[in-house]
C-alpha cells in the first residue's frame, strides 16, 4: 500500500530532523572532548552506555520515520513497543550520573536541570503513545519531536562550554530553539501551530520556567 503524500512528506521530514540532531550532538560532544580533554577522564563504563542509549535513541526516531515514511507500519510499530526497554535504559542511567554529578562534582544545579529533562520527556513520550493508540499521527510525531528536544541540554550545554559562555546560556538558547523546531515543523504541515503543539510546548517551557525560579532561588 502506497502512503499518502503528505503522510511521506511529514515522516522524511522528522527524519531529517532527528538526524540533524544527532548530527548535532555528535558534533558538541566530540567538540568538548578536544576542547577540554580533562573531562575523558569522566567516561566511564556507565557514563559510556548512557551516551549510546542516547544515540540509539535519535537513531531510533530518524528509522521511525522512515519506516512510517516508506509505510511498513508493522516495522515502526515494532521497534517503537521496543523502544520502552531503551527509554528505560536512557532514563536510569541519565539519573544516576545527574545524581553523581550533584553529589561528586559538588553540581547541584545540574542535577536539577537534567532531572528537569527528564520530567520533561516522560509525560510527552507516554502521551506521544498515546497518541499512536488513538491513530492521531500528526499530535504523535510532534510529541516524540518535543520530548526529544527536552533531553537536548547536555548537547546545547557543551557548545556553551566550548565557547566558553556563563552555563545559563544553556537554558536560555534551549527554549527558542525548542519553540522555533516545533512551531516550524507544524507550520509547514499545517500552515498553522496546531493546539496540541501549543499544550505541549506550555508544558515543556512551563517547567523549564518553573526549574529556572528554583535554581535562582536556591543558587543565587
Amino acid at each position: 500500500m502506497r502512503a499518502p503524500e503528505s503522510h511521506t512528506r511529514a515522516n522524511l521530514l522528522m527524519g531529517r530532523i532527528a538526524l540533524g540532531l544527532l548530527a548535532f550532538t555528535l558534533f558538541a560532544f566530540a567538540g568538548k572532548a578536544i576542547a577540554h580533554p580533562e573531562v575523558q577522564a569522566r567516561y566511564t563504563p556507565l557514563v559510556v552506555f548512557h551516551a549510546g542509549s542516547m544515540i540509539a535513541w535519535l537513531i531510533l526516531l530518524a528509522s521511525q520515520s522512515l519506516l512510517a515514511a516508506k509505510y511498513r507500519l508493522a516495522a515502526h510499530r515494532a521497534s517503537g513497543r521496543a523502544s520502552l526497554a531503551l527509554v528505560a535504559a536512557m532514563l536510569v542511567s541519565g539519573g544516576v550520573i545527574s545524581w553523581r554529578i550533584g553529589e561528586e562534582l559538588g553540581r547541584p544545579e545540574v542535577t536539577v536541570v537534567n532531572l528537569t529533562a527528564f520530567a520533561t520527556f516522560i509525560p510527552l513520550y507516554l502521551l506521544a503513545l498515546r497518541f499512536a493508540r488513538r491513530r492521531d499521527t500528526a499530535a504523535h510525531r510532534q510529541a516524540m519531536l518535543i520530548a526529544t528536544l527536552a533531553l537536548m541540554t547536555p548537547a546545547y550545554a557543551r557548545v556553551v562550554q566550548v565557547l566558553g559562555l556563563p552555563d545559563p546560556v544553556t537554558i536560555a538558547v534551549q527554549v527558542p530553539i525548542t519553540i522555533a523546531i516545533a512551531v516550524r515543523y507544524d507550520w509547514v504541515l499545517h500552515g498553522r501551530v496546531t493546539r496540541p503543539v501549543l499544550a505541549m510546548l506550555g508544558f515543556s517551557v512551563g517547567l523549564v520556567v518553573v526549574m529556572s525560579a528554583v535554581l535562582a532561588v536556591l543558587f543565587l
